[in-house]
């Protein structure tokens, strides 16, 4: 079943969703006030901080599991793939990475650069703290947060479904929200806390990307990278660089710039031609590896453990 939910979930985050968000995740903002301050009335001691993380993490997966239970062999087991495919869609990218890059390009085409700087404030976390200096930096942070956005949205979500089913999605789309949800008030432990979640959660799925990079693309370069960062693991450890420069490895450390590609247009028009055809290829290189995770899928679904 596992199989056809991700394929339904595909299709509809293409078709259905394509050009705007019927899912809004500002829900999740009020959720968490409102547990932290049911734990503040509970808990006098504002010092406390993990009353009010249990209580985000615990209401949700428990109205899960009650849902599940309710719809536990009814209708055909038609009820219970419904909810798995809202819980996998609500983790979902609500922007397919392909039209994430092919906007990005739109404006990137013009020779300002400040739309390009604007739609990286809207549409990534943390591009506001960013002061950009050149061109060359709002493309690097374009290719580095489309490679990472593209994993915790799409290939962490693949894996954890795959592994614990619909709690495990929900567990990874809590904790992510709880890292966006971040602000000044946000308990240092708390936030220090979710950061560790997050590491666990993406040490499996980033190994198994960076393979998949390999496979997808240089296997050498990329491999040979993925030995030496195998057992990297902390909080110091900043993920998006890793992956990325296993995309890096994979694409452009078998790749020289092309002569003639460098020289059309000349200075800024040629640099950023190339800069286009960097996140071509980035854009490329997803779209391999999730078709092989696909395709990896649906040959255990079909000789292996029925998923």
């Amino acid at each position: 079943m596992k199989f056809l939910v991700i394929l339904i979930c595909l299709a509809l985050n293409y078709f259905w969703l394509r050009n705007y968000d019927r899912f809004d995740d500002r829900w999740f903002f009020h959720f968490r006030e409102n547990m932290e301050a049911a734990a503040r009335r509970v808990v006098r001691n504002a010092a406390v901080w993990w009353p009010a993380l249990a209580l985000t993490y615990a209401l949700p997966l428990l109205f899960l599991a009650l849902l599940l239970q309710m719809a536990q062999d009814r209708g055909l087991g038609l009820p219970t793939m419904l909810i798995h495919i809202l819980v996998v869609l609500m983790a979902f990218d609500r922007t397919q990475p392909g039209k994430l890059a092919r906007d990005f390009l739109d404006i990137w085409s013009e020779e300002d650069e400040k739309p390009a700087i604007d739609f990286l404030h809207r549409e990534f976390r943390g591009a506001r703290d960013q002061n950009f200096a050149n061109e060359e930096e709002v493309a690097y942070f374009f290719r580095k947060n489309l490679v990472y956005r593209s994993f915790e949205k799409m290939f962490v979500q693949f894996f954890w479904y795959l592994a614990t089913g619909p709690y495990g999605v929900l567990a990874s789309y809590i904790t992510y929200q709880l890292r966006d949800s971040n602000n000044e008030q946000t308990h240092p432990k708390s936030a220090e806390m979710v950061e560790f979640v997050i590491h666990l959660l993406e040490w499996i799925p980033l190994r198994l990307v960076a393979l998949s990079f390999s496979l997808a693309g240089n296997f050498v370069h990329c491999f040979n990278q993925l030995k030496k960062s195998f057992w990297e693991f902390g909080l110091k450890v900043d993920n998006a660089d890793l992956l990325y420069s296993f995309a890096g490895f994979a694409l452009f450390g078998g790749i020289a710039r092309d002569e003639a590609d460098t020289e059309e247009g000349g200075g800024a028009a040629g640099g950023r031609n190339y800069q286009a055809w960097e996140i071509e290829s980035l854009q490329a290189l997803l779209e391999r590896c999730q078709l092989l995770w696909l395709s990896l899928l649906a040959l255990f679904t079909i000789f292996g453990p029925v998923f």
